[in-house]
């Protein structure tokens, strides 16, 4: 089938004209329009996610604050929970760093959470010792709390099996 081209066919209309340069000019203020609040720069998000220099995040004014004041005289212990540990992870948007104690893997471990959004981050951390959780948040419901703390907690509540061992209701399908 061939289609014929046709230059009155091409010629915008004066109203379709009109409508097309209206519908430019928007898209164009869209453009240059700054971000909503919630889609604004994540400094900490772009400077530390995957980034091995987990001291500094944990020395950014936004975050160490936010756990003095949380933590008070426990957060040398946190910092404790927190020495053995590996990059920064994203977890359910927050930055997620975990770790452990020295050679106390499974008896004392830690974990900070920052909500990177708006113009304070929003900082909750958990200490793992003597076999109970203690979280540190703004929120006094557990349902609130930021998933990478929930998740975290279920890892250490398993003893971290959860992610080698199969729960029986976990059906795996492969094909050749």
């Amino acid at each position: 089938m061939q289609h014929r081209f046709s230059a009155r066919a091409a010629r915008p209309s004066a109203g379709r004209g009109l409508f097309l340069g209206a519908l430019a000019l928007a898209a164009a203020a869209l453009l240059a329009a700054p971000a909503p609040a919630q889609a604004q720069d994540r400094p900490l998000m772009k400077k530390y996610i995957g980034n091995p220099d987990t001291d500094a995040l944990l020395k950014e004014p936004g975050v160490r604050g936010p756990l003095q004041a949380m933590l008070g005289k426990q957060l040398p212990q946190l910092m404790r929970n927190l020495d053995v540990r590996g990059d920064t992870e994203l977890i359910g948007g927050a930055i997620a760093l975990s770790g452990n104690a020295q050679h106390a893997g499974g008896q004392e471990e830690g974990i900070v959470c920052i909500a990177d959004q708006g113009p304070t981050p929003l900082v909750e951390a958990a200490i793992f010792s003597g076999g109970k959780v203690t979280v540190f948040a703004k929120s006094a419901q557990y349902e609130y709390l930021m998933l990478c703390i929930k998740d975290w907690i279920t890892q250490v509540n398993s003893g971290h099996r959860d992610r080698s061992t199969q729960p029986k209701n976990v059906r795996l399908v492969t094909k050749p």
